[in-house]
């Protein structure tokens, strides 16, 4: 199940179970996200040899979509109009304001029933998404997304789904099969950034500076249950993974 993610802990929790300071906490949390991201890394590579083989791709479906996590409201735009059109706007503050970006724009990958990956980008374009892809999926793989990717053309097996098909019934306007016309499905994408939304209440904000390193730690807790190796070598001996943050902090010295 892709929703088994074990909770985050935040530099307060850390500094509440070890009793260290609020600045120490906050510093022993990075170094955390900073060991999690390089294990991260190490997955993400296993995975692309791993796909790279036709045998084992043959029955894996990747999935792609894209989520703001935290967006500039009307408030702190002081009600101007965003810096850019679309769905990257909301994360920019307007040009009069300095156009400075203030929230966080994820690309979400992922194997259905397999590992996930976030990555922070600063616009929703072909360029950034493309770039993305290409880091975690082989051409050869079966890539399902929503309609928003019409630029790849040079991904064989990927399909889109088709939220514009209409209904036969003359009652209705859209099919009820929009959403998984033809076994072509993006729910696998969907939600994986609900339980990255989920993840990110336990924080009242993240800078877009740090945002890559809390998306790798969520990432890295979600992928380690699918590497006994790694998650026995964490979870000291085969514990519950939702103390993992904490032993890793040094909770269970």
């Amino acid at each position: 199940m892709i929703n088994q993610y074990p909770k985050v802990m935040t530099s307060k929790e850390i500094s509440r179970k070890l009793n260290l300071s609020v600045k120490s906490s906050f510093y022993l949390k990075k170094r955390i996200q900073v060991i999690f991201s390089q294990l991260n890394e190490s997955l993400r590579e296993k995975l692309f040899k791993e796909l790279e083989n036709p045998e084992f791709a043959k029955d894996k479906i990747a999935v792609a979509d894209s989520v703001v996590l935290y967006s500039s409201s009307l408030r702190a735009n002081k009600y101007r109009s965003r810096r850019y059109k679309g769905g990257s706007g909301s994360i920019y503050l307007s040009n009069s304001l300095g156009g400075k970006q203030s929230g966080t724009l994820v690309h979400t990958t992922g194997v259905n029933g397999g590992m996930t990956f976030y990555k922070s980008i600063p616009l929703n374009n072909s360029y950034y998404l493309e770039k993305d892809l290409d880091e975690k999926f082989p051409k050869n793989v079966t890539l399902y997304t929503d309609e928003g990717y019409t630029w790849v053309w040079d991904r064989p097996n990927h399909k889109m789904v088709n939220h514009s098909k209409k209904s036969n019934d003359p009652r209705y306007n859209m099919s009820r099969k929009r959403w998984s016309d033809n076994g072509v499905s993006s729910n696998g994408a969907e939600a994986r950034n609900n339980i990255l939304k989920q993840s990110f209440r336990s924080y009242g904000y993240v800078s877009p500076k740090y945002s890559q390193l809390y998306l790798n730690e969520i990432s890295f807790l979600g992928n380690v249950r699918f590497s006994s190796e790694l998650r026995n070598l964490l979870s000291f001996g085969g514990e519950d993974l939702s103390s993992l943050v904490y032993h890793a902090a040094g909770g269970g010295t």
